[in-house]
Formats: C-alpha cells, structure tokens, sequence
C-alpha cells in the first residue's frame, strides 16, 4: 500500500521532531548527549517556537542514576522518560521509544551518541522540507570513546551532498550498511506506527529490528533522504554487543541483515544476495579482520570461518575478501595494515 504525503507540520501542532533515545545503565553518556542538546536547544526555540521538539527517553530498567540525570535537564528540554520495569531487550525497547513519541519525524538515538553542533538544527528545517519522505538518514562524525578525538573515517555512506532517493530497491540497497547504524536514521512516526501495528517486527529482535521497520516503510512509500552534513557524533570502543563476544557480534550482523533482507523481499531475491555479500565485504570483513589482529583464540577464528563459508559461499566476496582473510598468517595481516594504515594516513582517512 502506498501512502501518501503527510503535509508539513503546522506550527502549535505535535512537536516537528522527537529525539528517541532508548537507554540501559549508561547514566555518564546520556548526561553527554543531553548536554549536547540542551545546548542547542535556544537556538531551535528561537527560529521555530517553544514545543518544536521534544525528547524520548526510555529507560529499559537501568539500575544506575539514569532517572536523576534526566531529571537534571527537565528544565532545558521537553522530556518525556519511561522507565521499563524489567529490562526488554534493546529491540523491544527501539519499538517502545517511538511509541511513547510524539512528534511527525523520530530521530532514534543511541544514549553513547552525542548531536553535533548544528546539527539539531539541520535535522529539524529537514523535516520542514521533506515531510513528504518515508524518512531520512545524517551523516556522523567519529570519535575516540571520550569524544577527545576526532577520527577520519570514510563517511558510510558514499554520497557528496543532500539527495532524495526514489524506488524502494534503489534506497534499500543505497543505505542497508547504514541503516544499521540507529542515531543516523530519522523517521516519519505516523508511517512507523502502521508498520508496528503488527506483531510482524517481533520476528525481527535481532538487534536490526528498525532495519526492518524502516523496510517495510519504504515499501509503503519508497522515498528516503540523505543530510551529508555531520549530524551525530558516534563515540567509538563502545558497543554493547560485544559484551557477549566478538564471534556472536559478527553472527548479529550476518544473521540480522539476512533475515531482516529475507523477510522484506524474500531469500531469494536478487537484493538478498546483493545484500549478503555488502555485508560480508563491509561489516563481516571488518570483525574478522579485528579478530585475526587481536590474537583470538584458533579455535574461536576456525568456528567463525565454518559459519562464514557456509553463509556467504555463494558471495563473490567471499572469494575476493572472506577467504584471503581466513588463509592469510596474522602476521602477514597485521603488517599489510600497517602498510596500508600509513598510506591512508597520508590522505587523511584512516581504516579501523
């Protein structure tokens, strides 16, 4: 079904904008985030008037001291904080900091990320201007865990300038690597509660379930949109998944982007594999990589590369990245990144 335009927003209607930001025990790194609103805050007030935007925090039963760092800045945002009473995964949670929105676009937020400077203000007139889009993705700045450091990285997204892209296979396949990346992405609220008002997402709590949302938005209305400008700050030496090990975060993106791919076009559609193998090429390549450099253990690499060839066999990244990786001595890898480490360095990007 495809829906149609929503007007702009009208001035003293809902808020333009939500900032949705789903959190768990990260009580010092919200607080950053938060500053980096509030000080941004006068000048939205300024151009576009009081209840312009507000913030959506979803507390997924912390135990530490998220509710009073929220309550510290109740006086310089609009805040609106649920706290779970048990914790429901960072899925459910993703699902749940929208629902409690109420703003026509939501910007999902990781509560580690911090709003560049001006770039609360880009993403608001954005909504202005492209309130007829299913949403739209901002680009990120990358830093060093304390943001004391500023890391130049290729942006993840290969486009120059702001762009709209029309079709839904030509923006499922322009942003999939990025989509995962939940504070770059900006949704339309009222198309987000129609895709959820299923249980059909609940398949999808995989950690990538906004991936699937965001598809099943853009069959709805297949227009999305890009800001080059860096919008978010993303801390680095902070994911929350690795907790679990580096093997299970790598099978998070290879089972996460199949399924979610699969369940929106089909496993045997031509933009499933075209998937499977950017994915393996990009993100897949890059745990691996971090693995083999950082002395895991043989058995451990050996259980990785059986999972990897029997997903990704049928790829030709596979054969042109996945399986140089698994043969080539540690040795040998570290010291062609370092080689190529040093060439990067000379134009100004570095390789993580």
């Amino acid at each position: 079904m495809t829906v149609p335009p929503r007007p702009a927003p009208d001035a003293g209607a809902s808020p333009r904008l939500s900032v949705c930001i789903p959190t768990y025990n990260r009580a010092p790194l919200l607080a950053s985030l938060l500053q980096s609103l509030a000080e941004q805050m006068p000048e939205i007030t300024q151009r576009w008037g009081m209840g312009c935007v507000e913030i959506v925090v979803c507390d997924n039963a912390s135990n530490d001291n998220t509710a009073e760092v929220v309550g510290r800045f109740a006086s310089q945002l609009d805040i609106v904080y649920q706290r779970h009473q048990t914790n429901l995964g960072p899925d459910r949670n993703f699902l749940s900091v929208i629902e409690h929105a109420s703003g026509v676009f939501c910007w999902l937020m990781g509560s580690d990320d911090r709003v560049e400077p001006g770039g609360l203000e880009c993403v608001v007139r954005a909504t202005g201007q492209w309130h007829e889009l299913a949403g739209f993705s901002v680009n990120m700045a990358a830093y060093s865990y304390d943001f004391d450091k500023y890391i130049p990285v290729a942006d993840a997204v290969t486009l120059t300038h702001d762009v709209k892209i029309s079709g839904l296979r030509e923006a499922y396949l322009t942003f999939i690597d990025y989509y995962g990346y939940l504070s770059g992405q900006v949704v339309r609220r009222d198309l987000w509660i129609d895709v959820c008002r299923t249980e059909e997402p609940l398949r999808y709590l995989n950690g990538y379930v906004h991936v699937f949302v965001i598809g099943r938005m853009l069959q709805k209305l297949p227009v999305w949109g890009y800001i080059h400008q860096k919008c978010v700050g993303w801390r680095s030496g902070n994911d929350s998944f690795v907790q679990s090990g580096w093997l299970n975060r790598m099978m998070i993106d290879v089972v996460g982007y199949h399924s979610v791919t699969a369940g929106l076009f089909g496993s045997k559609d031509y933009i499933t594999r075209i998937v499977d193998n950017k994915i393996a090429r990009g993100h897949v390549y890059r745990h691996f990589v971090y693995a083999k450099s950082h002395s895991v253990s043989a058995q451990s690499l050996r259980e990785a590369s059986r999972k990897l060839t029997k997903q990704y066999w049928r790829t030709p990244a596979y054969w042109t990245h996945l399986l140089p990786l698994i043969l080539v001595p540690a040795g040998a890898l570290n010291m062609a990144r370092k080689v190529y480490r040093t060439v990067k360095s000379a134009k100004g990007i570095t390789q993580s």
